[in-house]
């Protein structure tokens, strides 16, 4: 049977004409492929050549037109290809469902609407399938540097978008490998704005340059990725100025990020530097990056490790037991496990809570907006960083639903302002005795019948418990009202704050609304004695009394069936009005301490006197 002739493409015409002329495009040339987009004709190179093709952009369009007279108007694309790339050279042909492609060709492919997992999911990908891309780029940046460096960050790194949550959908991609990477721009930038607080400014005008000087005597490549890092991030903000009330709302955004990325950056000489100044500024680029790159350092992301860069700071050990924490996509039966992390922005969100929790019964709403914002930085009405960084570094023990997920380690603070630190300090110690982080944040740690799993939190910052005595409570609360006061003086009275309703829900205020209790239960279980959370986590000795009263029908928040008091427990579209947490320090006897907000609610102020009768003590307001 005589074997069907396989059909050549106009591109096959065109490298054949190459090759017969000895055309010195043809060694550039020989092993590309093709896709015909109608107006748009791209072409797919192995790695090394994509920067001299670009170079030589014009006349591979001049030859092609005169080979090609029907190709003339078409414009140039020129993308990398990897070992699976196939060849799509009709302009009658679709993609092929095995044609590799870029994270930010996969976005391009996909439609975003209103809901962007999907496109980003697909970016992910994608990027799996890059990692020839990345090993090509890093032998690249190996054999053209004078020194290179490879840096791993401890966390997650954001390089592009600052401007607002909406803005950080996507990072930097490269415009021609489409893959995520640090610009060289944004690398020297971060050691310059290091180098200004520590160097003499005539040495970083040498090494660095200026617009006045010229070229410097360092330049700085582009710094990929060694593998793929790519991942679906989620930011979610809770609560939100609106004028001078602040609302409880939960605003999802997803964005990409790279999860703890290993950096390939490159330093060479220019034509006035040696190796000498190379290594200064190596030196100089890897104390920068402790300081972090890139958008939300102070909510730990761009961190190469954890030092103190600000000129005050203090390191708090902790520990935490927790049912997960979770970012871009919630917790289901099959990949539970997979997805649970821990997050540092949940401590800063924890932090940042209570921070305003108490400022906001101190200072009039706009004074407590403007500092709040000089603090803890903000994005509305305008951008500002913010004084204050918190950083974690952490070890972990997997749970699963039947067990607790066990994080350990240091929250670091870091503050421009001692007065600053000193207060963020004393938020952070009353907030580990009052409630959570993340998930489960206003319940202790329990076993949740009749849905089981694993429900509420408990974590505590190692030696530095708080008795539970009322008066040393109120010396504290007194102490950390004074803390504030050192930062700034009130210039009007505070609002008279209330949690708001049900379906409008406000910020929870430590005001004259509020009450603190203080419940003595000298049977409570430290969870590390819990050894079946299934068995034991329902029982009072885990829950303690106040949540055996809060888990009351008349208290409790609303079901799925929709039994409960929303105006007490909350539902799942409304915060509890009521937080719990256990506290156990070694060396005094276990209690709970008990916060209603809005007390003076009928239903809240009849928990509040069922507190009372079962041994509950206040310390707030201070009396």
């Amino acid at each position: 049977m005589k074997k069907k002739k396989q059909h050549k493409s106009p591109w096959d015409d065109f490298l054949a004409q190459l090759k017969k002329e000895k055309h010195p495009l043809d060694e550039l040339l020989s092993n590309s492929q093709v896709e015909d987009k109608g107006n748009e004709l791209i072409i797919f190179v192995s790695p090394e050549l994509i920067g001299e093709v670009e170079e030589k952009r014009g006349k591979i369009q001049k030859r092609l037109s005169k080979v090609i007279p029907l190709w003339r108007s078409k414009r140039l694309i020129f993308r990398v290809q990897s070992p699976s790339t196939n060849v799509v050279s009709s302009s009658n042909s679709s993609r092929q469902n095995n044609m590799s492609t870029s994270p930010l060709q996969a976005l391009n492919q996909t439609i975003f609407g209103e809901y962007p997992q999907p496109a980003l999911k697909a970016a992910v990908a994608a990027e799996k399938n890059c990692q020839f891309i990345y090993q090509q780029l890093k032998n690249r940046t190996e054999a053209i540097a004078t020194s290179h460096l490879t840096i791993q960050f401890t966390w997650r790194v954001r390089v592009g978008g600052t401007r607002g949550f909406q803005d950080i959908l996507l990072p930097v991609f490269h415009p021609v490998y489409g893959i995520p990477y640090v610009p060289a721009s944004s690398l020297k930038g971060v050691v310059r704005a290091w180098a200004l607080n520590r160097q003499p400014r005539s040495e970083i005008t040498r090494l660095l340059g200026s617009l006045d000087e010229g070229i410097g005597k360092v330049q700085f490549l582009d710094a990929f990725p060694t593998k793929p890092c790519l991942v679906v991030d989620m930011v979610n903000p809770l609560w939100s100025w609106s004028g001078e009330i602040v609302n409880y709302q939960a605003v999802p955004h997803a964005f990409l990020s790279m999860e703890k990325p290993e950096l390939c950056i490159g330093l060479a000489c220019t034509s006035k530097g040696n190796s000498a100044d190379v290594e200064t500024v190596k030196d100089w680029l890897q104390q920068a990056l402790a300081s972090g790159i890139g958008s939300r350092v102070s909510a730990g992301y761009g961190r190469s490790c954890l030092s103190s860069n600000l000129p005050h700071s203090s390191s708090h050990e902790f520990e935490l037991w927790t049912p997960g924490m979770y970012g871009a996509f919630p917790p289901n039966k099959e990949e539970e496990e997979a997805i649970a992390e821990f997050r540092p922005t949940a401590v800063r969100g924890m932090l940042r809570y209570w921070w305003r929790s108490l400022a906001l019964g101190i200072y009039p709403p706009s004074q407590c907006r403007n500092l709040e914002a000089s603090m803890f930085g903000a994005i509305e009405p305008t951008t500002s960083e913010g004084s204050l960084r918190i950083s974690v570094d952490w070890e972990e023990q997997k749970g699963s639903r039947s067990q607790p997920y066990y994080y350990w380690g240091n929250v670091l603070l870091e503050a421009k302002q001692e007065s600053q630190l000193i207060l963020l300090e004393k938020v952070l110690k009353l907030a580990a005795h009052l409630g959570g982080i993340g998930r489960g944040s206003r319940r202790p740690l329990h076993w949740n019948n009749p849905y089981p799993g694993m429900r509420g939190c408990h974590w505590e910052l190692v030696d530095e418990y708080l008795p539970g005595n009322s008066q040393i409570w109120q010396q504290f609360l007194q102490e950390i009202r004074e803390a504030f006061l050192a930062v700034a003086t009130p210039n009007s009275v505070p609002a008279n704050n209330h949690p708001g309703k049900p379906n409008s829900r406000r910020q929870d205020v430590l005001n004259n609304q509020s009450r603190i209790y203080l419940l003595p239960q000298a049977n409570l279980l430290h969870p590390h004695n819990v050894n079946n959370w299934n068995t034991q986590g329902t029982k009072i000795s885990v829950r303690g009394e106040a949540l055996d009263l809060l888990y009351e029908n008349r208290f409790k928040g609303v079901n799925q069936q929709g039994q409960g008091n929303v105006n007490v427990g909350g539902s799942l579209e409304t915060p509890s009005y009521v937080i719990i947490k256990s506290n156990l320090p070694p060396e005094n006897p276990a209690y709970q301490a008990v916060t209603i907000f809005g007390a003076n609610q009928q239903h809240r102020a009849q928990f509040v006197r069922e507190l009372s009768n079962i041994g509950a003590r206040q310390c707030f307001p201070l009396i």
